[in-house]
């Protein structure tokens, strides 16, 4: 039993060792590991894939692989580990490095690699919120089949909404994408009902869409979950002067002051308020 404990104790020691040399440029500057050649954890890991092969030497190996341009080798430990989402995402890296962005995309969805789906979609909206939007609506359907990311489907569908916002101001068809934003917003504040982002997206859609009823009983709804939100009470200043009732909307400012007197919002309503007093 003691030998045995000596070698696992040793096999454990060069594991480590490796791991710090193939991790020496995270590490701090002047430790130790800084100091190991990156080349020594490469052969140790490939020493222990010819041994006594794992998922995640097989894992590190296909990502130090990637960062050298070595495709082929990559693809060769991809293939090597089992099925999942580690799996998807170096196949997602080992395409995306190809220039085949369309195949990473689908490696990802497979994966629900969400923060790499997310940041794309955050880069495709600013300029092509309709392939924003369509990616969205594609990681919405992979997420809700899951059934067990039930925040992030919420928020996807959030998501789903501002975009379509977003597709309105850049003078896109409010025919098409009013409905897509209403549907979205409402859904994602019905599945999180106390998620004070949600609430308020939903505040703002009435207010633009000057259903000024329903923004006022939302905006409410706002300050309700958070009594604080600045930018709740600020809409309600905002419903009240489009209502004429000018001492309703400075008393509502006065309260968004207090909890926040530079949000954008609250500067905005106090613009409106200044406005309205001039002959």
């Amino acid at each position: 039993m003691l030998a045995v404990a000596i070698v696992a104790a040793a096999l454990l020691g060069i594991v480590q060792i490796g791991s710090d040399a193939l991790f020496a440029r995270a590490a701090v500057p002047a430790s130790l590991p800084r100091m190991l050649p990156p080349r020594l954890g490469r052969e140790i890991y490939r020493a222990i894939d010819r041994v006594a092969p794992a998922p995640f030497v097989a894992r590190e190996l296909g990502r130090e692989a990637l960062r050298h341009g070595d495709l082929a080798s990559a693809e060769k430990y991809a293939v090597a580990l089992p099925a999942g989402g580690q799996r998807d995402a170096l196949f997602a890296s080992i395409e995306r490095a190809r220039g085949e962005e369309a195949l990473a995309i689908e490696y990802e969805l497979a994966g629900l690699d969400l923060p790499r789906l997310l940041a794309r979609i955050d880069k495709l909206e600013a300029k092509h919120p309709r392939s924003a939007y369509a990616l969205a609506v594609r990681l919405r359907a992979r997420l809700a089949r899951t059934t067990t990311h039930p925040n992030a489907l919420a928020n996807i569908f959030w998501r789903c909404g501002t975009i379509a916002t977003t597709a309105l101001y850049q003078g896109h068809r409010p025919g098409i994408w009013n409905p897509r934003a209403r549907y979205a917003l409402l859904a994602a504040a019905r599945m999180a009902p106390y998620n004070n982002k949600y609430a308020l997206a939903v505040a703002a859609y009435y207010y633009r869409m000057q259903e000024y009823a329903r923004a006022r009983e939302s905006y409410r709804r706002v300050t309700t979950i958070n009594p604080s939100s600045a930018d709740g009470w600020s809409g309600l200043g905002s419903v009240a002067l489009r209502d004429g009732d000018l001492a309703a909307a400075r008393r509502y400012l006065a309260t968004a002051r207090r909890y926040d007197p530079n949000a954008g919002s609250v500067l905005t309503l106090a613009r409106k308020l200044a406005a309205s007093k001039r002959p």
